[in-house]
């Protein structure tokens, strides 16, 4: 058994993703063989993330706090995006993603993860209500189509997610016949993770979505 404080150090980097014991022991000790400078800057940079990071009002995207008012990502800002499309993602880095493509102008909405078969309230943990919020006043600005691009992963639990939308969605469509839902196609695929889809394939899915 460890220290103490080295156990819970190795417990702590455990949690991060795709993170075994093995590993996060190896991490824990090069902090602990580090120089001070390295650990002071470590610690300095662990209390700006938690302080000066927020997300984005409208989108959840990831951006510094300026403390200006309303915290809005250059994306969201920008009027010479098309706001008349909006694609759904499920992580900050599917859109990063999508952005690398060129192949998308539009906005993003993330939402945070994705809707497990097996955890009834993982719903709640997703940005749907907001979702269905922005979509709803975003309508009703004005009588000119509309898409939302479903551009989740082609995982069983990216489309469980994807027809959990398209079902929260169901009366808005009724209502604006403007309307349209489409989702990528299929060059991503079966079972593919889009945070991992190289551009071409990418630029393919955001051509063919249906």
């Amino acid at each position: 058994m460890y220290p103490l404080p080295l156990q819970k150090l190795i417990e702590l980097f455990g949690k991060l993703p795709g993170i075994g014991p093995r590993q996060a022991a190896r991490f824990a000790f090069f902090v602990l063989k580090g120089k001070d400078a390295y650990v002071q800057e470590l610690i300095a940079s662990l209390e700006e993330v938690s302080s000066k990071i927020k997300t984005c009002a409208q989108c959840y995207r990831t951006v510094e706090d300026t403390g200006t008012g309303q915290i809005l990502c250059a994306f969201c800002k920008d009027t010479r995006r098309d706001h008349a499309m909006l694609a759904i993602v499920e992580k900050e880095a599917d859109m990063q993603n999508l952005e690398k493509t060129g192949a998308f102008r539009g906005l993003y909405h993330i939402l945070g993860g994705v809707i497990s078969p097996l955890d009834q309230d993982s719903p709640r943990r997703l940005h749907l209500r907001q979702l269905h919020e922005r979509i709803k006043g975003l309508l009703a600005s004005g009588d000119a189509a509309f898409e939302v691009v479903l551009a989740t992963s082609s995982t069983t639990e990216g489309d469980t997610t994807a027809l959990y939308i398209e079902q929260i969605l169901a009366p808005l469509r009724t209502a604006h016949p403007q309307l349209k839902i489409s989702r990528l196609g299929r060059g991503l695929s079966l079972g593919s993770e889009l945070e991992y889809a190289d551009e071409i394939t990418l630029r393919n899915a955001l051509t063919n979505r249906r």
